[in-house]
C-alpha cells in the first residue's frame, strides 16, 4: 500500500547506521521510523532553542511590561 508521507534519501556514516539499527531492533520498529522520530525531536529542540532566544531577547529589553492580570482583564 502506497504511503502519503514524503520520502527523504540520506547518506549517513556507518556508525550512525549501526546506532539506528540497534535502536530499531531494541524498539522493535524500522530504521525509518526511528530516524523519523529522532528528526522530529531534533526539530522540536531547535524550535525550543529559537523561542528561548527570542524570549531572552525580549526580557533583556527595557520595554514596558504588563502583568498577567492586566493582560487577561475583562
Amino acid at each position: 500500500m502506497p504511503t502519503i508521507k514524503k520520502r527523504v534519501n540520506l547518506t549517513i556514516d556507518d556508525e550512525v547506521f549501526e546506532t539506528l539499527t540497534k535502536l530499531a531492533k531494541k524498539e522493535k520498529t524500522s530504521i525509518a521510523n526511528v530516524s523519523n522520530l529522532l528528526l522530529e525531536r531534533a526539530l522540536e529542540l531547535k524550535e525550543d532553542l529559537y523561542f528561548s532566544r527570542v524570549g531572552e531577547d525580549r526580557i533583556a529589553k527595557k520595554n514596558k511590561r504588563l502583568s498577567h492580570d492586566d493582560i487577561w482583564e475583562n
